[in-house]
């Protein structure tokens, strides 16, 4: 599976490459991403520096899951193997929204067009990930292996064990994913291949979902919200920068 999903994002990511890109940097636009970065960077560290793991007798005196309905399938469940293929996933969303970056730097433009869709992907990323950050800081949601006895006494006790919502791979791959697909849409408009292109952006995320239930890291409703996110925010820094 890991290996389909990495022919297919190279191969998604280098067709019909080298057109012009519809997209300019501006004062106004990065300024304001990166000004509420700098804000949620602030409120993480600060919220970091408040958590801590949980004490063996803490884990002993748990009291019922925080589960309902269909998040309760992820309860009893441990699996690292899951969890490394959620972890290979990722890194190949992150490296097609990379190639794909690469791939539309017009040869005689090469740099400029670098530095417009580098700094589009770097604020994709970063902009998920302090979002991420701060919804789990925020809620601090137990994941569920915190309940099950067969999970290892140390990753139980540890702070990050009680970041479960949302899901930071489910909304990363969908950052990653969703800006891959918009940037080829938007150089692309034309194509037949935009069905195969959105296909693979929300097949991707879905995988890494599921894996990350099976591993017992997360609730669906984590990977659920997560994608959603990480999907939005991926559509969305390419459509703001767009050159209108």
């Amino acid at each position: 599976m890991i290996r389909r999903l990495v022919l297919a994002s190279a191969l998604l990511a280098t067709q019909f490459a080298w057109a012009q890109i519809p997209y300019r940097l501006s004062m106004r636009t990065d300024g304001l991403t990166y000004g509420a970065n700098a804000a949620l960077l602030g409120w993480n560290a600060y919220a970091a520096s408040q958590h801590r793991g949980f004490s063996e007798f803490e884990l002993a005196t748990l009291g019922s899951p925080q589960a309902v309905g269909w998040d309760r399938v992820a309860l009893n469940r441990w699996d690292e193997s899951a969890g490394k293929r959620s972890d290979y996933a990722l890194f190949t969303a992150f490296g097609t929204a990379g190639l794909t970056a690469l791939a539309h730097t017009h040869a005689d433009r090469r740099f400029g067009d670098a530095v417009v869709l580098g700094s589009m992907w770097f604020q994709t990323n970063l902009s998920t990930l302090m979002l991420s950050d701060a919804v789990k800081n925020s809620v601090r949601r137990n994941r569920p292996f915190v309940y099950y006895d067969g999970a290892p006494l140390a990753e139980r006790m540890e702070a990050d064990a009680r970041k479960s919502f949302f899901s930071g791979h489910a909304s990363l791959t969908a950052c990653n994913t969703f800006f891959a697909a918009k940037v080829w849409s938007d150089m692309h408009p034309d194509s037949r291949w935009a069905p195969v292109v959105w296909s693979a952006a929300a097949l991707v995320p879905a995988y890494v979902a599921w894996q990350r239930v099976e591993a017992g890291k997360h609730y669906p409703s984590d990977v659920v919200i997560g994608t959603v996110v990480g999907a939005a925010v991926g559509y969305l820094i390419p459509t703001i920068h767009l050159d209108r």
